[in-house]
């Protein structure tokens, strides 16, 4: 319960952290409106359903007003980080899992930034970092993939792993989990230069340093192999069946094929965070034109998603967590609402011999 209550401290302190960027008291206004919009799991994300702003303000706030993104973005990751320290204090040897992904979010039109043909997908294409550990899971930092000629999918993930903090790498046992779209050798060694151990797919076609042409699909679950293109580190192979394919995955540790094949599934959390970003909080909703618009688009998502896992607790969904956290971390906006919905009524009121009157006590 002190751990809930701290984390629900902590949820209201970034919330105020974020709107304290903005210098003018009508951007802050929509900030707040923006974050409270990105809370409500049961609405659309589009500017005009957001509420006590307009959706012409809310457009100026992410494409034209100059407030300090940069600043925003350093408080939430700042406060990622703090918070899966916290809960890690007084553990030994605590595990924290980095899962790396590119996923796409198919859009149409050719006036977005950053709009591609990825993988036979039209759209944007964000490689995403994603901390978890135990029940705290957070997106810490994302970059966009622009195409052929510019930083490939396995530079920004290695790119987007060097920003985890000293601290961090101290404090923690850090494994790098993805799939086999970051088997190569440069992410592999990218990976161990860093410190960080890893569980990574690899294609069932990927040679071994067997002599003959033997590849991870002609070894057993469970052996250790050496890579035919990154000989220096001996691997544990996995073979995990599910029906008809196969899929392996290879370890820095010399571990039982088993415990690599359960720690290759933990991957599957950034999968979820995709989902639940897409889907409830708006990640595919956007349809801004400015490349400053889609940042400061993902910074919502991501502050919304983080303010809700801050005040998940094991019985609450992630839909009702966000409800929590819109009023941990936004209690007036709350209160706005709550009003606005009262008064859109006071017709009705008035014609059952209702009269209404709201005031705000002194505390």
């Amino acid at each position: 319960m002190y751990d809930l209550k701290l984390r629900g401290e902590r949820a209201s302190i970034l919330a105020d952290a974020l709107l304290s960027v903005p210098t003018r008291p009508y951007q802050k206004r929509s900030l707040e409106a923006a974050l409270g919009l990105f809370l409500d799991l049961k609405t659309k994300k589009a500017l005009h359903r957001a509420h006590t702003v307009s959706a012409s303000a809310l457009s100026r706030l992410l494409n034209v007003y100059e407030w300090d993104t940069s600043e925003c973005w350093a408080s939430l990751v700042q406060a990622q980080w703090d918070a899966l320290l916290l809960a890690a204090r007084r553990r030994h040897h605590p595990r924290l899992r980095l899962c790396v992904d590119l996923t796409s979010v198919p859009k149409t039109g050719r006036d977005l930034p950053f709009v591609r043909v990825y993988n036979e997908v039209y759209g944007l294409h964000l490689v995403v970092l994603y901390a978890v550990y135990r029940d705290l899971k957070f997106p810490v930092g994302y970059r966009v993939y622009r195409g052929k000629g510019t930083p490939s999918p396995v530079r920004l993930a290695l790119d987007l792993l060097t920003t985890v903090p000293a601290e961090v790498s101290h404090r923690f046992d850090v494994w790098v989990l993805a799939d086999s779209g970051f088997e190569s050798a440069a992410f592999l060694q990218g990976v161990r230069d860093l410190g960080f151990d890893f569980v990574v797919g690899v294609r069932s076609t990927r040679r071994t340093d067997h002599r003959g042409h033997v590849t991870v699909a002609d070894c057993e679950h469970g052996s250790w192999v050496n890579l035919a293109n990154w000989p220096w580190e001996t691997l544990t192979l996995a073979r995990v069946d599910r029906g008809e394919r196969t899929f392996f995955s290879v370890a820095s540790h010399l571990l039982s094929g088993d415990i690599v094949a359960r720690e290759g599934r933990q991957r599957w959390a950034i999968e979820s965070f995709f989902k639940e970003a897409k889907h409830g909080f708006g990640l595919n909703r956007f349809a801004l034109r400015t490349a400053q618009g889609l940042d400061r688009w993902v910074l919502l998502v991501f502050a919304a998603f983080t303010l809700s896992m801050l005040c998940r607790a094991d019985t609450l969904s992630l839909e009702q967590a966000a409800e929590v956290a819109a009023r941990v971390a936004l209690p007036l906006l709350v209160v706005q609402r709550l009003a606005l919905q009262v008064w859109r009524e006071e017709e009705f009121l008035r014609q059952h011999g209702y009269s209404l009157t709201l005031s705000r006590c002194k505390t």
